[in-house]
């Protein structure tokens, strides 16, 4: 699988597209900074003064869904052309297991994806140091590392979606326009759920729902903390059922 792994990680680095996320969601980031020293939760007119720079990667990190809309649209169609190029019905005919193939996809593009997510967000937050100054660093450091981790964790759920999409339709096109609607479907579930003031319960199973209630609190380890286990239960069941969907229709799939 390592050989898979560098192949994929190779054909990545020489697409433009990519460099250009690369490249550009960060200079993006850093330039909206400065827009979320005053932040508003959802569905409420008050804002939330940030008082910090790491409070800026949070709440960057919080109304980042439309962007990751996007940025699923990008991933569906990355993925999706290794179908529709048949680059993936090589692989399969040059003896390379299907597990294999199905894992180094997934680890090569979770990881390159997200990493381009949160650098648009912590450059956000490095460009109003000069504002909010260094304050607790510990602290700072700390938040952030935190967020990092729910953030990797609950769009690598959006993500392995957008990827379950690729491996069922197997074409680029259709993935990048799938994508995008469905990731924007589960937001808006939530979305809806909260602005009509039906239960918060119905959104119990919404991984965005709870990325968003973790993201934008941004409240360290003490505060919402009994929130954290259920989130990471919900995040669990997701990324374990899109993988099965993945290698149940990979697994017997006829490619040609």
């Amino acid at each position: 699988m390592g050989n898979l792994i560098k192949m994929e990680r190779y054909k990545l680095f020489h697409n433009i597209v990519f460099w250009i996320l690369v490249i550009g969601m960060p200079v993006l980031g850093f330039f909206s900074g400065s827009g979320y020293r005053n932040y508003y939760l959802a569905h409420d007119t008050t804002p939330v003064t940030i008082e910090t720079f790491s409070g800026v990667y949070n709440a960057m990190i919080a109304d980042s869904l439309i962007l990751l809309v996007a940025i699923c649209g990008v991933l569906g169609w990355f993925i999706g052309r290794e179908f529709s190029l048949r680059t993936i019905s090589s692989e399969v005919a040059s003896g390379n297991k299907r597990f294999e193939i199905f894992m180094s996809n997934t680890v090569v593009y979770l990881v390159a994806f997200n990493a381009v997510m949160i650098l648009y967000s912590l450059m956000g937050a490095v460009s109003q140091i000069g504002y909010f100054g260094i304050g607790d660093l510990g602290n700072n450091v700390l938040n952030i590392l935190r967020t990092t981790v729910y953030t990797i964790i609950f769009q690598s759920v959006l993500y392995l979606v957008v990827i379950t999409l690729a491996f069922i339709l197997r074409n680029g096109v259709m993935t990048a326009i799938a994508g995008p609607l469905v990731a924007f479907g589960i937001m808006i579930a939530f979305s809806s759920i909260m602005s009509e003031g039906l239960p918060v319960v119905l959104n119990f199973a919404n991984p965005m729902y709870r990325f968003r209630e973790i993201t934008a609190m941004g409240s360290y380890f003490s505060i919402k903390g009994i929130i954290l286990v259920p989130a990471i239960l919900v995040a669990v069941v997701w990324l374990a059922a899109c993988s099965i969907i993945i290698w149940k229709s990979f697994s017997k799939s006829d490619l040609k």
